[in-house]
């Protein structure tokens, strides 16, 4: 094997790779969960945490979602930005009327 080509192996193999978005929940068991987590920080990117949401119209039901922390980031992120948007929205609607 020529160096180049082993260098190249070398850094290649060395450098830390961009964590990949995973979009949507995630359908694994959850035995599947813990061994996958065991090899990454709570903090990691591609962490999954699960969790449980309330079904509506219903005080017991609920259902197990589960996400990487990177999806977790990325829907908080949007759900603010679709909460500013709305209340900007209707603070312009509440001033133009005024006028």
């Amino acid at each position: 094997m020529s160096i180049v080509a082993t260098i190249l192996i070398l850094t290649t193999a060395s450098a830390p790779a961009a964590p990949e978005l995973i979009i949507g929940p995630i359908k694994m068991k959850q035995s599947e969960i813990r061994t996958y987590n065991a090899r990454l920080s709570s903090d990691h990117p591609n962490y999954i945490r699960c969790s449980r949401e309330g079904e509506t119209g219903s005080l017991v039901k609920a259902k197990k979602v589960c996400r990487t922390n990177q999806e977790w980031s990325r829907l908080e992120t949007q759900g603010n930005n679709i909460a500013r948007e709305a209340v900007e929205s209707l603070q312009k609607g509440w001033t133009g009327s005024k006028g």
